[in-house]
């Protein structure tokens, strides 16, 4: 009966815990812009407006816009310790596993997923 309870308690920790190594290591930023045809940079990268662009969830995002006669738009976006990160850390105090998740981008979020860019004229 022991030998149950244990294989019963790691199966719920490896159950209660997130596993960020699980998830994707690019977030998706979705991007509009207030005048058509603005050009984006995102992290050196061209775009035209509106796009979605993958990034990398463990690193901060630039974003800049610009169109002939109108100020230059930037943003940077930070990231935060996911939820499943968080999963992770409780797992890993149960059983060690959990652990490895700490260390890949899916234990990260942006702070942000969705950006406005707003172009004032000159």
């Amino acid at each position: 009966m022991k030998i149950g309870k244990r294989i019963m308690c790691c199966a719920l920790a490896v159950a209660i815990a997130g596993c960020s190594a699980f998830r994707p290591d690019k977030q998706t930023v979705k991007i509009d812009c207030n005048v058509p045809e603005t050009i984006l940079k995102v992290n050196g990268d061209t775009y035209k407006c509106p796009n979605e662009v993958n990034v990398r969830r463990n690193s901060k995002v630039i974003v800049e816009g610009y169109k002939e006669g109108y100020d230059k738009y930037y943003k940077q976006i930070d990231y935060h310790l996911s939820s499943s990160a968080m999963m992770d850390i409780v797992g890993t105090c149960i059983i060690f596993f959990p652990v490895f998740g700490l260390f890949t981008a899916g234990a990260w979020d942006l702070n942000e997923t969705e950006v406005n860019v707003v172009l004032n004229k000159k």
